[in-house]
């Protein structure tokens, strides 16, 4: 338990903490601690006197590190390099972060961050949410998932405009029409390799083959490339498709289908992914293809694996999210 938001951001009493932007400011509004982040400055010792420098120092890069004001309203970070402990007589840990996650339509949950707001602090979220288990609308990276029949104030989304072909970056929000990926259809691995932008070679289940990829087609994205992979028998086992995500956040009801289609939040190498399968229960499905969306957020490419063989149907996720995982920049061949 935190309540005491350290305008100075020296978090140097008991129950202190600030987020600071990335020039060094304090932050002091709901929509910068969700927006903004680039440092967490928590003290180890929480409002009613426990340390907590035990389980702080059990974080890492990578992690993620939870700010929760109620169950519709907190803020999700993910740890982008090493903390740092308390020197000297500070006694507060910092942490560099970027959002990742977060609720925003509980009550108070939007304008100035009142001093004295009381935040509960946790270094273990879960890793995974899951859409059956959500209340009030969350959005992760560019998704935001709400409960089926939702009637309040959803998120609006906003059109990013990709960069020219040859320029890197995410690009901003705007209405500007990039170049279409080239025309292309081909059966020929090494062509798709050289021709094809923002192509990733994937790692595959064993046997699995390359069967053609095509851009600038109506069964591409405009702006990406989509391939279909052969499994050990010779039938399409797979699709994989890459496309600027032109539209955040991409809304998606919690479960579709009555409970026959759901979805799972992940974290894939501190990229947000979204992960559609059909959950366990009475309305399971073994029929319902597994898709898995993983955002770079550096470049504004989704990467999406569509499952159409039998381990990339029903209610397991993991096949796919192996295969997303490998498609990232840290994992690909560039």
């Amino acid at each position: 338990r935190y309540d005491r938001l350290d305008a100075t951001g020296e978090v140097a009493e008991a129950g202190g903490w600030a987020v600071l932007d990335g020039s060094g400011a304090v932050i002091a509004t709901w929509e910068g601690l969700r927006s903004e982040a680039a440092t967490l400055r928590v003290h180890q010792t929480d409002a009613g006197g426990t340390s907590w420098a035990s389980e702080f120092g059990a974080v890492s890069e990578g992690d993620l590190f939870e700010w929760r004001k109620a169950s519709d309203c907190w803020v999700r970070y993910h740890v982008t390099g090493p903390p740092v402990r308390p020197s000297g007589g500070s006694g507060h840990w910092e942490f560099p972060v970027e959002w990742m996650t977060y609720a925003a339509t509980g009550e108070g949950c939007t304008g100035a961050v009142a001093p004295a707001t009381v935040l509960g602090a946790d270094e273990e979220p879960l890793a995974v949410i899951r859409s059956l288990s959500i209340a009030s609308p969350v959005r992760h990276g560019p998704f935001l998932l709400y409960p089926t029949g939702w009637t309040g104030v959803l998120e609006e989304r906003v059109r990013h405009a990709a960069p020219a072909a040859g320029a890197g970056g995410a690009g901003g929000a705007s209405s500007a029409v990039a170049t279409p990926s080239p025309y292309l259809f081909t059966t020929d691995v090494a062509e798709a390799r050289r021709q094809i932008p923002h192509w990733r070679e994937p790692t595959l289940p064993a046997g699995w083959t390359f069967g053609h990829a095509e851009s600038g087609t109506h069964n591409s994205p405009f702006i990406g490339y989509c391939a279909t992979y052969l499994n050990e028998e010779g039938y399409a086992g797979g699709r994989i498709c890459a496309r600027y995500k032109s539209h955040r956040p991409q809304r998606q009801p919690a479960v579709e289908g009555s409970g026959k289609v759901a979805w799972e939040m992940h974290v894939l190498d501190g990229h947000a992914a979204l992960a559609r399968y059909s959950p366990r229960g009475p309305f399971h499905s073994p029929y319902v293809a597994v898709v898995v969306w993983v955002f770079d957020s550096e470049t504004g490419i989704e990467y999406a694996v569509e499952g159409y063989s039998s381990i990339l149907i029903g209610s397991d996720t993991a096949a796919a999210i192996a295969i997303a995982r490998s498609l990232l920049p840290s994992a690909a061949t560039p």
